[in-house]
């Protein structure tokens, strides 16, 4: 399966940074929860044009499961593994991923379990698939639910946008 083209904007840098950033604070003073206000005040630094490997994989997520194979499921992530980075993703680059069923089992009751290994890819020319920038695999659990709200399950219960 392949996703359509998709890009690491800054705002999903931002929401990384806070989300790290409020992890490490917590029972700080309010004042202290915001990046703005831990730089300084100003306004803030400009954002350096590398992509952290873990928002790259958060968006290759919530790629995959807004495509069509995954539209009428509730994802579940069970597992992360493999994971290579072959080049830097930039913000604002163009990517896709393909990812491909390395295993699937249907052993539980109205589940399935699938591990994916999905290859993140720059856009190329001439309609080619471009270079590998990541690599990893996935295990996801799937239930079918028609009309269920789309989405990506993390192990906290977290859900992927």
């Amino acid at each position: 399966m392949t996703t359509s083209t998709f890009t690491v904007k800054p705002a999903d840098l931002t929401a990384h940074v806070e989300s790290s950033f409020l992890g490490q604070v917590v029972g700080c003073g309010e004042e202290m929860l915001s990046t703005g206000s831990v730089s300084g005040g100003g306004a803030p630094e400009p954002w350096g044009r590398v992509c952290p490997l873990p928002v790259v994989i958060g968006r290759v997520l919530s790629a995959l499961a807004h495509s069509e194979p995954f539209r009428e499921v509730a994802l579940t992530l069970r597992s992360i593994s493999r994971v290579r980075r072959f080049a830097e993703a930039l913000v604002g680059e163009p990517l896709t991923a393909i990812a491909t069923v390395r295993f699937r089992s249907g052993r539980v009751p109205n589940a399935t379990h699938v591990t994916l290994a999905v290859e993140v890819h720059r856009e190329s020319q001439r309609g080619r698939v471009g270079a590998t920038a990541v690599s990893f695999e996935i295990g996801l659990e799937l239930r079918s639910l028609a009309g269920a709200a789309t989405g990506v399950l993390m192990p906290g219960g977290a859900a992927a946008a």
